[in-house]
């Protein structure tokens, strides 16, 4: 899971949710800021990836290349709704290649603390139905 979360505020709000992911097993990424907060603060396992700089910045060790390269399977991805431009940019290129890679993606911090809450009570195994399996069903 590859988790960049711009303000402190968010970050502490996602803490717990970080913790759960951690102990579900799941490999936790995160950019400079984000995988500090949560190592220094909570002593979470995080891997440091580098935030884009630009759209060809997906070298060893980058946000970009982790997408890339397949290692990444959900992307949480909150910014604290700044009009600093590096931050919209490093954002929006982490964002655009979990869309253009067929990534999970979550920008919202409630939403990524509920997925993560659902998961920690097995949630994840849920087997979701199509409408059409629900006309085949009897009905009186």
């Amino acid at each position: 899971v590859l988790i960049s979360i711009a303000s402190d505020a968010f970050r502490r709000e996602f803490a717990e949710s970080a913790q759960i992911l951690g102990k579900m097993g799941f490999k936790l990424l995160g950019t400079p800021g984000t995988a500090s907060f949560y190592q220094d603060n909570y002593g979470l396992d995080f891997t440091n990836v580098s935030k884009p700089v630009h759209k060809d910045d997906n070298g060893p060790g980058t946000a970009l290349e982790a997408i890339r390269e397949g290692g990444v399977a959900l992307v949480i991805n909150i910014s604290d709704g700044t009009t600093r431009r590096d931050e919209i940019s490093a954002g929006y290129l982490v964002r655009r290649a979990a869309v253009d890679f067929g990534i999970g993606l979550i920008t919202n911090v409630k939403c990524a603390v509920w997925l993560a809450t659902s998961m920690s009570k097995g949630m994840h195994k849920f087997k979701a139905k199509s409408i059409s399996e629900f006309y085949s069903l009897h009905r009186d």
